[in-house]
């Protein structure tokens, strides 16, 4: 029992994942309406969230470097630092233009947190332990987007926007605080990757990102496709919002049962026994999700999405971790993220331009047919068994 790689995890990545993972995701409930609460429209309220995005994905390769000359461990907690004071800004601030550079501020941190976190999954544990640990943190990000956006709408009627920001700061602080004193550093002493030495670098690992790098962008994707096309079907077939959100709860609230036996299948059989169920689930939920016409069809499509990614549950995460190099853990795993917040943007930007030419059911076709492609891919690209010199 003492070397549980859950025991390992459980104070030091666990803990911290549950207790920053739940004011994250009640951000995506406090954010939006407290910009058009100061008076901004709903337009700014979505770019405001975008620019959360695109400073994730403008830090992915910043994160790596930082991670292999500062190490995991400061990584993550200088990282945890600035989503705090991200946090406790948002409070403090009633202008549009300082919440756009709050949200970009807020997306530096949480890709430099993931980044670190990585680094230490792949440092301090084994290739045959990875797909468990990976799955319960994927299962703790499940189990926040149920609790964060209630706890988001509770503290905000119950209280204000400013205290609401504050108690997410506060668990914030609890999880800073615990990775602060759990978090092992395990470091591999290398020289930090020259801005010369980067073509050559992805030359040399050229093979990795066209093969399962691929793989987890279609992941990626079609995982986003999903946030996006649920929600537009239900506002399609006239459902009041309450309705929708069940719908959306449902699909998460199975997708969260399959976290950990995920993980267990993963560790024992290899990534592809569950890597390629999930695309072709994806493919067949979410090409005839737009044919649904009543309330009974939506959910049954939502739910057999839900099942999707709760088959896929920490699969980017293990493909990553599982080909990072030793001596360049770091930097591999920054390229790694920019490939995968790549695949996360492209979704909602590929329906909305399908929508702007055509139908909903057209690009509910075309997602369900791209999910088709990468369920062949996949199964091509995706290791059956684990590579024994990891």
């Amino acid at each position: 029992m003492e070397d549980s790689p859950h025991r390992r995890a459980g104070l030091s990545l666990y803990l911290p994942a549950i207790l920053m993972g739940i004011p994250g995701q009640a951000l995506f409930v406090l954010l939006p309406l407290y910009v058009i609460d100061i008076g901004g429209t709903p337009a700014a309220a979505a770019a405001i969230i975008g620019w959360r995005g695109f400073g994730m994905l403008i830090m992915g390769l910043p994160a790596g470097w930082m991670a292999s000359y500062l190490g995991y461990r400061s990584t993550m907690l200088i990282a945890s630092g600035t989503i705090l004071l991200a946090f406790i800004l948002y409070g403090l601030s009633a202008n549009l233009l300082t919440l756009y550079g709050i949200a970009f501020l807020h997306g530096c941190g949480s890709s430099t947190f993931l980044l670190g976190r990585m680094t230490c999954i792949t440092s301090l544990f084994e290739a045959n332990e990875r797909g468990r640990v990976i799955a319960v943190i994927a299962g703790s990000l499940r189990l926040s987007t149920l609790l964060g956006p209630l706890l988001g709408g509770v503290l905000v009627n119950q209280f204000d926007f400013s205290l609401a920001f504050v108690a997410c700061a506060g668990m914030m602080t609890l999880g800073l605080l615990f990775t602060y004193m759990y978090t092992q550093e395990r470091r591999t002493i290398s020289a930090v990757l020259r801005i010369s030495a980067v073509p050559e670098f992805i030359r040399t690992h050229k093979s990795i990102f066209y093969t399962a790098g691929s793989a987890a962008v279609a992941f990626m994707f079609l995982r986003a496709a999903r946030t996006i096309l649920i929600p537009l079907i239900g506002v399609h077939l006239s459902l009041d919002p309450v309705t929708i959100g069940f719908v959306v709860s449902m699909s998460a609230l199975v997708d969260l049962l399959f976290v950990y036996p995920t993980g267990m299948m993963m560790d024992r059989w290899g990534r592809r026994i569950t890597a390629v169920p999930s695309a072709m689930l994806f493919a067949v939920s979410l090409g005839f999700i737009s044919f649904s016409n009543s309330y009974e069809s939506l959910i049954f499509y939502a739910i057999l999405a839900g099942v999707a990614n709760g088959l896929s549950t920490g699969i980017v995460m293990t493909l990553g971790a599982d080909n990072a190099p030793e001596d360049r853990r770091g930097e591999f795993l920054g390229f790694w993220r920019v490939l995968t917040d790549l695949g996360n943007v492209s979704g909602p930007a590929l329906i909305s331009g399908i929508l702007f030419i055509g139908s909903l059911q057209f690009a509910s076709i075309v997602v369900g047919l791209i999910g088709l492609a990468g369920s062949i891919f996949v199964h091509r690209a995706v290791d059956a068994e684990l590579k024994e010199d990891i």
